[in-house]
Parts: C-alpha cells; structure tokens; sequence
C-alpha cells in the first residue's frame, strides 16, 4: 500500500514540477525580452532620457545610493558620476550598459568614483564594442591608469573563460581624457554626437580642484548638471533656461546638529567632518536662488545630505525652498527617470 501511494504522489508531483519548470522558462523569457526591448527603445528614441541613479552622499543609508546619472540621447549613452551603488541600479533598470558611449567625472572624491572599475567591467560584459572613454578634469589620467591595472586581472580572466571572440581583450579597459577650462566663467563644448552636445565648466569644491559640472543640449532640450559645489557666480549663467537642472544640496543645520550630538558624544573626528562639509556644497535654499535667477524649469536636488527618511526629515530639508524659487522643486529619490520631449 505504500509504494502505491508513493507511486500517486510522483504522479501528481510530476506535472506539477514540469508545469513550474516551463513557467519559470517563461518568465525567464519574458524578462529578458522586455529588458531587451526597453534598451532598444531608449536607443531608438527620439526623446532625451535622463536617469537618476543616485541621489545621496556618502552617509549610509537604506534609500540612496551615491552620485550618478545617466542622459541617453540620439542613440548616445552617458553616465555623469558613478558612486558605489550606481552600476546596480543603471542595470535594475535596464539601462543599454552594453552600449555606453562615454562616462563623464565632475570630480575625484570617492562617492563620485567607485564605481568605476564595475562599469568598465559591467558594460564590456554586456557587449561594449571599444574600450570606455572617460573625460573629467585634471587627474582623470591618475585615476583611470589606477582602475585599468587593478581590474586587468579580473579582464585577463574574463577573456582566458571566455574567448577573445565573445570577450575581446582589445574592449576592456578605458581610456582618460582630460578637459581643459582655460576661463573659469564660461562652459566648453567638448562632446558632440548625433545631436547630444555637453559643455563642461568650472564649479568651487575648494580644496578639490579642479571639479566640473557639465551642461548638456538636445533638440532644444538642455539639462544641467551641478557636480558638487557652493554656489558661484557662474552657474546661473551656465543653467540659464535649463529644462532640468540636477543641482546638489546639502541641510546643513542638519549636518551641524550631528555634529553638535558628535561632540557631545565623545566623537571629536565626525563633529569635525560634519562641520567641514558644510563649507564646500551648497544648500537647498541656496540651490533654489540659483533656479530661479536661471529661469530654470525644474530643478532637482541631488547629493541628499544627510540621509532624509520621512515626511518631516523631508520637509525639514526643502525648508526655504519653496520661498526662493517659483519652478517645480524635486527632492531627488534613487531611479527616478525624466523624458524630455522634442521641442
């Protein structure tokens, strides 16, 4: 009597196993094909995309990662930025990493930059036909040279399992090129392809010189990107008109209260770091001023410090804001994307 009832229950069991095997084959599928046509439509578009991959600092927190962007444009692929955090979430959203067609650095500090070695790696693996360029300023040499011989093994490997036919070593890597402001008040144009222009120019991250923030224009649609820095003279000028300005910002009577609790703590080194950084960026109140002297139509504020979780943690940061400018005002939150229409 057992072995017959053992025998009923691999019956049942099997189509129930098979029917599960081919639905999860389906889903497989499934999947994949969305993700692949998604990649193509953002390529095929005629639209500007912008993606915001990461919103915060580099304070730990559960709901922003660090610093980056990604603009396809005309067919063109570019990520401004890549902190830890950032290459996961270009591929959370199926972003065409395989068809990168440049990163772009505002600066060297390593929420800015982490990320590298996984993107030079990420988007080779998922079929990048050349190796990666990469433009920053003064020092983007430095830094590449440093990624490229520290991934170089983990490439040689890749190629030895894999073949130069699928994953030619000739694509690994990246190549640095660096861009030169020779005034700090104006913006260069420097890149140039199917209709995508980027200007790059000159912000204050004093001492962390130079840093850059980059402008970008397509059909008649221009995104401004701030990088990190206190408010100048020059970026109103830069992010006149924009249609989406992505300008960091941090609350820094928030950032003083941790310091303040730090000290009282007994914590005399994160008291110290916390009142340093309010030196060198911005404030919401002070990112807003600039929207609104450049007749900004959107801004957005990124570099979320510190890491702001709830309704009055977030009201508390936009405080002011409201007062300072007119346009629509977005407290920047991971994945976030924008369409910008032809104009």
């Amino acid at each position: 009597m057992k072995i017959i009832v053992q025998a009923l229950l691999f019956f049942l069991i099997l189509p129930s196993v098979a029917f599960s095997q081919s639905n999860l084959e389906s889903r497989i599928r499934e999947n994949f094909e969305k993700r692949l046509k998604k990649q193509a439509s953002l390529l095929s578009s005629n639209k500007m995309h912008v993606f915001l991959l990461g919103s915060g600092g580099p304070m730990p927190n559960k709901s922003r990662d660090n610093s980056g962007v990604a603009v396809i444009a005309g067919g063109v692929f570019i990520m401004v930025d890549v902190g830890p955090g950032i290459v996961k979430n270009m591929n959370l959203l199926n972003l065409p990493a395989g068809k990168i067609s440049a990163l772009f650095l505002t600066h060297f500090h390593s929420d800015h930059i982490s990320d590298m070695g996984e993107l030079d790696f990420q988007t080779w693996a998922q079929g990048r036909d050349r190796k990666l360029d990469v433009y920053g300023p003064e020092g983007v040499k430095q830094v590449v040279d440093g990624y490229n011989m520290a991934y170089r093994l983990d490439a040689s490997y890749r190629t030895a399992h894999h073949s130069e036919e699928w994953m030619p070593s000739k694509n690994a890597g990246m190549v640095p090129h660096t861009l030169n402001i020779s005034d700090p008040g104006e913006a260069v144009l420097f890149f140039n392809r199917n209709g995508l222009k980027a200007w790059v120019f000159k912000v204050n991250h004093s001492p962390v010189k130079p840093a850059v923030g980059y402008r970008f224009e397509y059909r008649g649609n221009v995104v401004v990107i701030s990088g990190d820095t206190v408010k100048t003279p020059t970026l109103p000028k830069i992010a006149r008109n924009a249609d989406l300005f992505l300008c960091e910002a941090i609350q820094k009577e928030m950032v003083m209260a941790i310091s303040k609790v730090a000290k009282e703590m007994d914590n005399p080194l994160l008291s110290r770091q916390m009142r340093d950084i309010t030196d060198y960026h911005m404030s919401p109140v002070e990112a807003a001023e600039i929207a609104e002297e450049a007749g900004v139509k959107k801004l957005v504020l990124v570099h979320v410090v510190p890491p702001i979780e709830g309704f009055f943690a977030k009201r508390k940061y936009l405080e002011g804001t409201d007062n300072a400018f007119d346009g629509e005002i977005i407290l920047g939150e991971d994945m976030t994307s924008f369409e910008l229409d032809p104009k």
